[in-house]
């Protein structure tokens, strides 16, 4: 009588084990996820944002999303970070403090007429609703954007470019707040296309005002 021994998964004659059925893995899953999920984010805020909509949205099948990401926060935050890692919007710190601004506050203006500016609208406002959830999100979306301008308007303090005491974070909040009221709340009426040939005009007339102010005090 032969004698039957248990092998395991690795040792069935040098093969490779059987993979478990089920939905091939795709090397793009990350990609097409982090899309879905800033588009979706964008059309529908925090509250009508599902894993399961993000998968249909990606057009990936949902064991794949449950597989990589417990939640739509940690979904989103990856998303957040990917996306802030391909548009770093920071101009040449060596720039001239008006020149710096200028460059500045024209990436963010363009960054919010594109594809991504209603998500980068309901970042804020999540963030505003939900602090204590949206902690991390507005450290890495909000905070990552602001850092090097903060660096670069403390350092213009320093070096006598702006007058000592000026407070840096009220330049910052005039200059985002502007574009976002400018761009996405109050466009009066403008197309897109008419707001972007308009931004150059826009935003030196807006940081030659904040610095007449500063300047003046």
């Amino acid at each position: 009588m032969t004698q039957l021994t248990a092998t395991s998964p690795t040792e069935t004659n040098g093969q490779e084990p059987r993979r478990r059925p089920g939905r091939p893995r795709h090397a793009d899953t990350e990609p097409r996820a982090y899309k879905a999920v800033i588009e979706l984010f964008g059309q529908r805020g925090w509250s009508g944002l599902t894993l399961d909509a993000v998968a249909t949205h990606a057009g990936i099948g949902k064991s794949s999303i449950y597989l990589r990401w417990d939640t739509k926060h940690d979904l989103l935050i990856e998303a957040i970070r990917d996306f802030e890692s391909k548009n770093d919007l920071s101009p040449d710190e060596s720039l001239p403090l008006r020149e710096y601004l200028i460059a500045y506050a024209t990436g963010r203006g363009r960054a919010l007429l594109g594809e991504e500016g209603q998500t980068m609208l309901n970042i804020v406002s999540a963030a505003a609703a939900n602090p204590v959830e949206f902690q991390e999100i507005r450290e890495e979306s909000i905070g990552h954007g602001i850092l090097p301008l903060t660096g670069r308007l403390e350092r213009a303090v320093a070096e006598g470019e702006l007058p000592p005491g000026t407070d840096t974070g009220a330049v910052i909040d005039g200059l985002e707040g502007s574009l976002i009221f400018h761009l996405l709340i109050a466009p009066r009426g403008a197309s897109r296309e008419e707001l972007a040939s308009d931004l150059e005009r826009y935003v030196t007339n807006l940081v030659d005002v904040a610095l007449r102010g500063l300047r003046s005090r």
